[in-house]
This record gives C-alpha cells, sequence and structure tokens, in this order.
C-alpha cells in the first residue's frame, strides 16, 4: 500500500528530492505546502490524513515547531518528522512531538531508514 505524504518545506528545490526519494519507499507526496499557515490551512480541509508529515523548520512567518502543535491541536496523533537545517530546534521539535528529526545536508541511506521506521 503507498503511503501517503503531506511536505511543509519553503525550498522548491526539494520537491524532485523528495518525489524521488519517495518512489524508493513506496510513497508518494499527498500535499505540498510552502508556509506554516497554508500547512495548517490544507490539514483543515484535507479530506483524509497523510500517513506522515515531513516538516522544515525554517519556515515564512511561523516556524516549524509552531505549525506542528497546530497540527497536533487539529489531529493528535498527526505524524511528524522534522527534516531542517536548524539542528538547534531537534530537542523543542521532539519535545513537542515530532515522532523524529532528519538534520539537514542528509543521506539518502539515512533519510529511507527514518522514514521507513514510520510509514
Amino acid at each position: 500500500m503507498t503511503s501517503l505524504i503531506f511536505v511543509i518545506e519553503d525550498e522548491n528545490s526539494f520537491i524532485d528530492v523528495y518525489d524521488r526519494l519517495f518512489q524508493i519507499l513506496d510513497a508518494k507526496t499527498v500535499d505540498w505546502a510552502f508556509s506554516g499557515e497554508e500547512a495548517i490551512e490544507k490539514f483543515k480541509k484535507a479530506g483524509g490524513r497523510p500517513d506522515l508529515i515531513i516538516m522544515d523548520q525554517r519556515l515564512p512567518k511561523m516556524n516549524g515547531v509552531d505549525t506542528m502543535v497546530e497540527i497536533h491541536r487539529i489531529d493528535p496523533t498527526a505524524k511528524v518528522i522534522f527534516v531542517s537545517a536548524d539542528g538547534s530546534v531537534k530537542k523543542k521539535a521532539l519535545d513537542n512531538g515530532a515522532v523524529d528529526f532528519i538534520q539537514k545536508p542528509f543521506s539518502i541511506d539515512e533519510f529511507v531508514s527514518v522514514i521507513k521506521a514510520h510509514i
């Protein structure tokens, strides 16, 4: 069964990277959001819930941790993995409900392993 992943990332360059990596994992991007606010609105309106959310920390206006907290208010069972260059927020992200944290830049093996563990 194909896993559905919602990606919250403001850098367009990651779109192709994630899509290629998701093919390895028998997963697909169910939706993209480029800001925290957009992510929350899309999550509220989505008919179904994704199997996993990939979240960046550095987003316009609302950061990733704050976005995740709002998403968890809507659905406390939402599984969020942070993928961020900002390693200083790892503890805060995990303490606030993230299931894992991948530091950018990451290796393909690391990414695939972490995502497999959660889908």
